[in-house]
Order: structure tokens, then C-alpha cells, then sequence
């Protein structure tokens, strides 16, 4: 793990934990510092009897016990400087103060440590926090008789119906949330839908829902995943203006929920990108990126990838040139080469936008790249399927047929199971391949037979959001 972690850091973590972990030894040439300073180095093997050397350690046990503590200290500075940055530390420290004091013998100073705690974790409707809290509450009314135990006893009681409706949503969105994030929308489970419909339903009657922000963003969560779940971006974008119109006129957002209020901007820039609003859509990625500054810039790179993506489906619609500008500026930023869908997100645009502009060569370049690339293996299978698909269409406007075929074996040898069910795509290929061999596409009905019926599967709306290249779009532009 200390490797993991240390590869996680960005430069202003490093630097915190240098700083803090100077704060009390200062010499030069600690062996902690400098086991850090070579675990830090990217891209260079380092083994343990190359370590063992250089830090000037006979022993392996002395080795790990210095990796332990480096451990340990990292972790430390970690918790220190997000302090005042994760809501739910402030709340926790206060806990484990309480046990120190009480401990110590202090139940006063205990106690006021977990009244601090309680009112912090009222404050962002903790409620798994709350129940803690009220627990060790109720423990330490045992010794500390001017604890009102009844009125706790009611309050856990509350706290547990809340936590209870809290988990019971919590279990469909993470269902949803996971089959959206691994599916790629390439495929479709109607049984969450509808799950997840009749949730929504059963908890928007229930009139706490609509007292709590905590809820309200729970339920809007829900709503939004329905909608979009269904593909139903008309009705998605409608209730997202509508919702964040409401929350931000009640005041529901803030620092605590920050991260649901820019998921909101995100989803509502997509849903309107979906219904051709392109300059309405980059109004709301400006929105976006203005947000993602508050705070501190506490969410900035989590969302930044978001915000470029908003940038480069709009622009390759309105300007390919200026998205192929926004490619180029993301490929640089060192948030977005460190994300683990880097490759797919730089090179499959940038193929798609080159293929859109007519040049062929460097779409296929791009695409080629994308397909060396470690995160490409790690897509749902149909996805990568798709890409390779779009691959096929490349190469053929190129004319290179010789390496065309080559490619259509392959892919059909990889993908014989994926595409026996997927009918669409295997009579693509079918057709391509047919087209290797075709001297002249305009006389040729056979061909033109199969190029209708396959035109004719699924509407141009629904090519264009299932494949990755509209076969509708190139079929009816062959020619």
C-alpha cells in the first residue's frame, strides 16, 4: 500500500508532508525522507537490496520497520491537512477526543466533545455519525448523571428512522449508479428502472424527504438516474433546470454537498449537449468550471475531466477545429494523464473528430494509439467492440483493404460471443467486408439492399447514441 499511496500524491501533498514530518526531527539525511524520495521516483523499478544499500540497512526487518513508519506518517499528514476539508473528520476527532478525556477521568470535557461532535453531524444530517455519537453518549451517562438519558433514547431512535430510509435508498442508487458507470449506456437492465421507479415513489410521499436537504438531493439523485437510465434527456433537462432553480432559491447548497451541486451542472450540461442546446450546454460547463473553484478548488480536479468533456462534445458539433484545440490543452494537464481512461478519453475523440474533418490518416493514427493502451482492455466488452467497429469504418476510408480484412478476422475471432448477441453489429461487419470486394457501390442493389436494411435496424437518433460511429451516418454518406 505505501507504494500506492505515495503514487497518489499531487505535489502539494508532498509537500505538506515533508513540512509536517520535519515538525519535530529536522536533521538532514533521514532514512524515512530519503525511502520516500525513491519510492516517489515514477517510472524506475527500485528492489528491496537496492534499498537496503542505499539507506544503509543490514538488516530487512530495520527496512520494513522504516516502511512502516513512513506509513503511518504519511497517513497522519494526510488526515492533518484535509482537516478542515472532509466534514465527517471534524466530527470523528471530536469522538476520539471524548474517549481520551474520558478515559483521563474528565466526563465533563468528555461530554463536551461529543456535543460538539453531535451538532456537527445534525449539521450535515450524518446519520451513521449520529448514531456513534449518541451510543457513546448513552455510555457515558452511566458514570455522568446530568445526562438527560430519556431525551437521548429519543433522540437515536429519530436518528435510526432517518438512517434506515438513508440505507434503503442508498441500495438502488448504488445498484444504478454502478451498472451506468460499468455499462457505458451500451446496454440496459430494466429491472433497476423499475426498482428504482417504485423507490422514488414510495419515498417522495414521505414527508421528511421533503423537510431534509439530505433527502431531497437523495431523491433528486434518484429521479436523475430514472430519467437518464431511460435515455429521456427531454424530461432529464427539464427537471434538472427546475431542481437546481429549487435548491439554490431554498438554499440547500453548500460546502457539505458542494460535490451533488456540481454533478447537477455536469448531468444538466449533458442532458443539454443530448437535445442539441450546444451554446445553452457550454453556458452551464462555464458554470461549471466557475463552481469548481469554490472552496478552495476542493473538487476542482475531480471534476475537471467533466468540464472538458462538456468542452469537446459541444465544440465538435459548433467548431471541430477549436474541440481539437480543448483535446490538445486536456492531453497536457496532468489531472486529466492521470486519470485511468486517459487513452480513451484523448485519442477517441480526437480519431472521431479527424474522421468528421475527412482526415482519415490521422484518425486512424489516433485510433491505433488508443487501442495499444492499457485502460482500453479494462471496457465493457461491448464498448470495446464498438471502438474496434469504428476502426473497421476508418480503415476503410483509407482504402487499406489488404489490412481491413485482417482486421475484420480478428475481431470477429475475439468478439465471437459478444456478437452473437449483437445482431446490428455483426451484420455491420458483415456489410464491410462485403464492401472490400464491391467495384462499384452505385450499381451493385445487393449491396445497396443490405446497406437499406441495415439503415432501416434502428433510427439515426438511436445509431447515434449506441455507436461510437453512427452506422446510419456513414452508410447514408458512402456513397
Amino acid at each position: 500500500m505505501l507504494n500506492d499511496i505515495i503514487s497518489s500524491l499531487n505535489k502539494e501533498e508532498k509537500r505538506f508532508f515533508k513540512i509536517f514530518s520535519k515538525r519535530i526531527l529536522k536533521k538532514n539525511n533521514r532514512k524515512d525522507l530519503l525511502l520516500f524520495d525513491h519510492l516517489n521516483r515514477k517510472n524506475k523499478e527500485i528492489d528491496e537490496e537496492y534499498l537496503l544499500k542505499e539507506l544503509q540497512l543490514n538488516k530487512k526487518n530495520s527496512f520494513y520497520q522504516l516502511k512502516n513508519r513512513l506509513y503511518k506518517e504519511i497517513n497522519k499528514s494526510m488526515l492533518l491537512q484535509y482537516f478542515d476539508k472532509e466534514k465527517d473528520l471534524f466530527t470523528l476527532s471530536n469522538v476520539l477526543l471524548s474517549r481520551i478525556y474520558k478515559r483521563k477521568g474528565n466526563l465533563k470535557l468528555a461530554y463536551k466533545f461529543l456535543k460538539k461532535a453531535e451538532k456537527k453531524a445534525l449539521s450535515n444530517e450524518a446519520f451513521e455519525l449520529t448514531s456513534l455519537i449518541y451510543n457513546e453518549i448513552l455510555k457515558l451517562a452511566y458514570d455522568l448523571v446530568s445526562i438527560d438519558v430519556e431525551d437521548y433514547i429519543k433522540k437515536q431512535r429519530t436518528n435510526k428512522k432517518n438512517l434506515d430510509l438513508s440505507h434503503e435508498i442508498d441500495l438502488v442508487l448504488a445498484a444504478v449508479m454502478h451498472k451506468i458507470k460499468t455499462a457505458q449506456n451500451f446496454s440496459s437492465d430494466k429491472d433497476i428502472s423499475n426498482v428504482l421507479n417504485q423507490t422514488v415513489k414510495k419515498f417522495s410521499k414521505n414527508k421528511t424527504i421533503l423537510k431534509s436537504p439530505k433527502f431531497r438531493i437523495k431523491v433528486y439523485q434518484a429521479v436523475s438516474r430514472v430519467l437518464l437510465q431511460e435515455n429521456n434527456f427531454i424530461e432529464l433537462e427539464k427537471y434538472l433546470l427546475e431542481t437546481y432553480r429549487q435548491f439554490t432559491k431554498d438554499n440547500l447548497f453548500n460546502k457539505g454537498n458542494h460535490e451533488h451541486k456540481l454533478m447537477m451542472i455536469t448531468y444538466l450540461t449533458n442532458s443539454l449537449y443530448k437535445n442539441s442546446k450546444h451554446k445553452i450546454s457550454l453556458k452551464y460547463a462555464s458554470l461549471l468550471n466557475k463552481e469548481m473553484h469554490e472552496y478552495d478548488n476542493i473538487l476542482y480536479n475531480k471534476f475537471l475531466f467533466f468540464y472538458y468533456n462538456a468542452l469537446i462534445i459541444n465544440y465538435s458539433t459548433l467548431d471541430k477545429n477549436k474541440a481539437l484545440e480543448v483535446l490538445s490543452e486536456a492531453k497536457k494537464n496532468e489531472v486529466i494523464k492521470d486519470l485511468p481512461t486517459f487513452g480513451v478519453f484523448i485519442y477517441l475523440n480526437t480519431a472521431l473528430i479527424y474522421f468528421d474533418i475527412k482526415k482519415y490518416k490521422l484518425s486512424r493514427k489516433n485510433i491505433t494509439r488508443l487501442t495499444l493502451q492499457k485502460d482500453f482492455m479494462s471496457l465493457d466488452k461491448t464498448f470495446q467492440m464498438k471502438i474496434l467497429i469504428a476502426e473497421l469504418i476508418i480503415i476503410y476510408s483509407t482504402k487499406q483493404f489488404d489490412l481491413l480484412e485482417e482486421k475484420i478476422k480478428s475481431l470477429k475471432t475475439r468478439f465471437k460471443t459478444t456478437l452473437a448477441n449483437n445482431i446490428r453489429d455483426k451484420k455491420t461487419i458483415e456489410l464491410i467486408n462485403d464492401l472490400i470486394y464491391c467495384n462499384n457501390i452505385y450499381v451493385d442493389k445487393k449491396i445497396n439492399s443490405k446497406i437499406e436494411k441495415l439503415i432501416n435496424m434502428i433510427s439515426d437518433k438511436e445509431s447515434k447514441d449506441q455507436d461510437i460511429i453512427s452506422y446510419n451516418y456513414w452508410l447514408k454518406n458512402i456513397k
